[in-house]
């Protein structure tokens, strides 16, 4: 069994028809030459031609169809009809050119379809036997029963073909797709394992420290020394920050819990108090709902870092769609979100929002406190 690789390039061999173009361009000239040679007809040279004209300006669009019939499938059928009968009928050695003809038929037309052109494109080389075997009707019907036997099941192997190829593409491009998706799950994965590895380390090592630190300051008990409150307040800001980060990187609390519960915990952990509010019900897949939590996550983390809020308000509201809609809302000290300035945090928050087909929004402006807006849909 050939690997996905191997079958791509030998489907995308198939369905460019290089085979198919010189084939047809070889019998077609193959039968020029022998008409020149064999009867000399000028007329028949010219409508052989045309023919190949034809194949130039409507076969090789209509061979390539995903679908057929076409348009251009039509016409090049009929002018093979057109023209090929009248050049058999001037030079019976234009027969040769049915070895061409009939795979361009079924490859341009439905079965049903192709046959029809096939027996009357054998009109002119059947005229052209019984005149020149009039004594013997009996071989005549032999030979043009065979011929039409062997013209439609070649012209059925064509079809099969054809009909496999698509089939064949179909489902390499879903095996592409399937490939990407479990790529992209796989990846999600490591990150994840490789966030919460972090969040441990950082949890024994720099929060310890950090409450150590604090601790160790206390019980120097000289707390009207400035350095002394200062060393203490810095330890306290930066175990706070190692413990938000923490809580960044570790994963959302979702076993065993709704979105709403989780943010729930997420608000009565927060250091401001947080207004929850929920509207409707529905169903929210779980990737949905993670995105969800790690957006409250870096919301909550921007208004405890940047905004100086009094409260918070935390929305979370499922609308027609369906999709969840979740806002976060404080009345601290704004800004302009036009200036820009998405740190790291927000920039992860759009991508994986926008990478679930949802937008983000944050509006604010100076003094006026800021809102983060984030929509999901909860299908598809």
């Amino acid at each position: 069994m050939g690997s996905p690789v191997d079958a791509r390039a030998e489907n995308a061999w198939l369905r460019s028809y290089p085979f198919w173009d010189a084939y047809f361009a070889i019998v077609l000239i193959a039968t020029i030459i022998t008409v020149v040679v064999d009867d000399g007809a000028p007329v028949a040279v010219i409508l052989l031609l045309l023919i190949t004209a034809s194949y130039a300006l409507w076969g090789r669009k209509a061979v390539r169809a995903p679908v057929a019939p076409t348009r251009e499938g039509w016409w090049h059928a009929a002018a093979m009809l057109v023209l090929f009968t009248p050049a058999d009928l001037l030079a019976p050695q234009s027969a040769v050119a049915l070895s061409a003809l009939i795979p361009m038929t079924f490859m341009a037309l439905r079965r049903a379809r192709a046959v029809a052109v096939t027996v009357a494109m054998f009109t002119g080389p059947a005229i052209q036997l019984m005149a020149e075997n009039g004594s013997h009707p009996l071989l005549i019907a032999v030979a043009i029963v065979l011929g039409l036997s062997a013209s439609t099941l070649l012209g059925v192997f064509i079809d099969r073909l054809g009909r496999q190829n698509t089939e064949r593409a179909r489902l390499i491009a879903e095996l592409d797709r399937t490939r990407e998706e479990l790529a992209e799950v796989s990846k999600e994965a490591g990150m994840l394992a490789e966030r919460e590895r972090l969040a441990g380390d950082i949890h024994d090592t720099l929060a310890q420290g950090f409450a150590s630190i604090v601790m160790l300051l206390q019980a120097a008990g000289d707390e009207h020394d400035p350095y002394v409150r200062r060393a203490m307040r810095t330890a306290k800001e930066n175990l706070s920050e190692t413990r938000a980060l923490i809580a960044a990187l570790a994963p959302p609390a979702l076993e065993g819990a709704s979105l709403e519960e989780a943010l729930e915990r997420l608000a009565k952990g927060f250091e401001l108090p947080v207004e929850v509010s929920v509207a409707g019900a529905a169903d929210v897949p779980a990737l949905v709902a993670e995105a969800l939590v790690r957006a409250a996550q870096e919301g909550l983390a921007n208004v405890r870092k940047h905004a100086r809020a009094r409260s918070v308000r935390l929305a979370l509201e499922h609308v027609p769609g369906p999709a969840v809609r979740m806002s976060i809302a404080d009345d601290g000290r704004g800004f302009d979100p036009s200036t820009g300035g998405d740190g790291y945090g927000l920039r992860a928050m759009r991508s994986r929002v926008i990478r679930l087909g949802g937008t983000v929004l944050i509006t604010g402006s100076p003094g006026q406190g800021t809102t983060l807006a984030v929509e999901l849909p909860c299908s598809g």
